[in-house]
């Protein structure tokens, strides 16, 4: 199938250089519209006006379309559930999530997996792992992920007790299961990744050559308070409750995002300079008053884009710049989320 359409390609490029005219004759239809006719029309007129080259390559086309014919047969079913069994029973790869993979449980005839990879590993429950490790015919496991980030969210305080939300790539590193480090990082610039790795990854992770390249370099806004990463005192911001879920915002911060998205926006613009802008804040009430006050005023530009969410939300997600809100401002010194290490390595690993 694949050099059939790799041919027909080839004789697309043959065709195109004849006039509309020919080509209106040679795809003409009779009135009851046979297909008998079609291919009348067709060798007519490669017989009249092409070369030898077009000539083989039609020979080829209508070969490979005639064993294509002869040798592949499609299942006589129509309704959803009985394609999608057949497409995942000849599929070569099944992409899914842990949960949706209990479906591949009773699928008829299927063929065993012989390789199942988890990606996120460390964020997902024990209890979940269980459901695509039981498939049938899994002869290897392959989990990936990082113990310091987030973990599986636990809402209940009898379950967190019980460590209901341990990973089970958590419970093999704890029991020594040998583990293999992707010990380069690509993403972010030397000065950004510099306190993750001497902090979370115990300097055991160095910068590739692309991220040490002076054309990776970037200074997102002129001026000095801006370079590879920047601290911006919002000095007069107060910690306040949200009116719904008593989510922690603190609107000084919200206007100092806006601003700074304000300037980013208009400095793409100006440049001409593709942008992807993340804000990243631990709390929802936060999130959520950056998201109202932003609204879709970069909605419709293809050059810009901003994004708010959580850092829970971010787990896994890069973009070209970060801007972190940590909301956090009270007269005891409290951090709240940010005593916990592994939030903090995602917030600020995000960034380019």
């Amino acid at each position: 199938m694949t050099q059939a359409l790799h041919m027909l390609k080839f004789f697309g490029k043959l065709v195109e250089p004849k006039s509309e005219q020919s080509l209106k004759t040679l795809f003409k239809l009779s009135p009851d519209g046979s297909i008998s006719s079609l291919f009348q029309n067709f060798v007519t007129y490669v017989q009249d006006s092409v070369s030898t080259e077009l000539k083989d390559a039609r020979a080829q086309c209508l070969q490979k379309l005639k064993h294509i014919s002869d040798h592949f047969e499609l299942p006589n079913v129509f309704d959803k559930r009985s394609i999608e069994d057949f497409l995942v029973r000849n599929a070569k790869s099944i992409l899914c999530t842990a949960s949706s993979s209990s479906r591949l449980h009773y699928l008829p005839e299927a063929s065993p997996f012989d390789l199942l990879v988890v990606d996120e590993a460390a964020q997902l429950k024990e209890c979940e792992s269980l459901i695509p490790l039981q498939l049938p015919g899994v002869r290897h496991a392959v989990l990936i992920g990082y113990e310091f980030q987030l973990p599986a969210l636990v809402k209940s305080r009898v379950c967190e007790d019980a460590e209901f939300g341990r990973s089970l790539f958590e419970r093999l590193s704890s029991l020594g299961h040998p583990k293999h480090l992707l010990d380069v990082q690509y993403r972010m610039h030397p000065g950004i990744s510099k306190f993750p790795v001497s902090s979370f990854y115990e300097n055991k992770i160095s910068d590739c050559e692309n991220v040490l390249h002076r054309d990776y370099e970037r200074k997102p806004l002129a001026g000095p308070m801006y370079g590879s990463y920047s601290f911006i005192n919002v000095d007069a911001g107060k910690e306040s409750k949200g009116k719904h879920d008593k989510s922690l915002m603190n609107p000084i911060e919200v206007a100092a995002v806006t601003r700074i998205v304000q300037r980013l926006f208009k400095e793409s613009v100006d440049t001409g300079r593709k942008l992807c802008v993340g804000v990243v804040s631990p709390y929802k009430g936060q999130v959520r008053a950056i998201q109202e006050r932003l609204g879709k005023a970069y909605e419709t530009h293809g050059g810009f884009t901003v994004k708010v969410r959580s850092v829970d939300g971010f787990q896994g997600a890069e973009e070209d710049i970060i801007i972190f809100s940590a909301v956090r401002s009270n007269t005891t010194g409290s951090v709240g989320f940010l005593s916990n290490v592994n939030r903090t390595n995602v917030a600020l690993t995000r960034a380019k």
